[in-house]
């Protein structure tokens, strides 16, 4: 039996031609697809502006522990956002707001008043009243966050 060459370059021609085609199509297709799908993943953390009270009701020459909660969407998700910083506030009403993110493993710092030091109670690192580290692990400060006095209302600006 004998087959014509005509025939088997045309039918790797088509094969070859419907190859591309479809494969043109899946990758115009899939782009839109996987970005719609993956980009909410490869997203950088966002931030929001919160609302912690009157300026005045604070007190001058302590450190308070202010507390949060909001709902922020994450993803495909909506989800509440929980925490708390720690507002210096000296006698002449200036402000410093520290994350309560020790910068070794990422605990919480609580202020001890008693010893005027904030500690980590993962590792025991200390940060002093300025959030510099002065024992245990931590090498980096505590950090400080972005903030605004608006309507005479403490704002600060957190990411998540």
């Amino acid at each position: 039996m004998k087959i014509k060459k005509d025939n088997i370059f045309s039918d790797r021609r088509a094969f070859i031609k419907t190859t591309v085609l479809c494969s043109g199509a899946a990758i115009l297709t899939g782009i839109p697809l996987a970005t719609y799908f993956i980009s909410p993943a490869l997203k950088k953390g966002t931030g929001k502006w919160v609302d912690f009270g009157a300026v005045e009701d604070r007190t001058p020459g302590s450190i308070e522990m202010l507390s949060y909660e909001f709902m922020a969407k994450d993803g495909w998700l909506v989800l509440p956002q929980r925490g708390f910083v720690w507002a210096q506030i000296n006698k002449d009403r200036n402000i410093k707001v520290f994350s309560s993110t020790c910068t070794h493993l990422a605990c919480n710092v609580i202020w001890r008043e008693e010893t005027n030091f904030f500690e980590c109670p993962c590792h025991s690192g200390r940060f002093d009243s300025d959030g510099q580290p002065i024992a245990g692990p931590p090498v980096k400060p505590l950090s400080v966050l972005e903030h605004k006095i608006e309507d005479d209302n403490l704002l600060v600006y957190l990411t998540f």
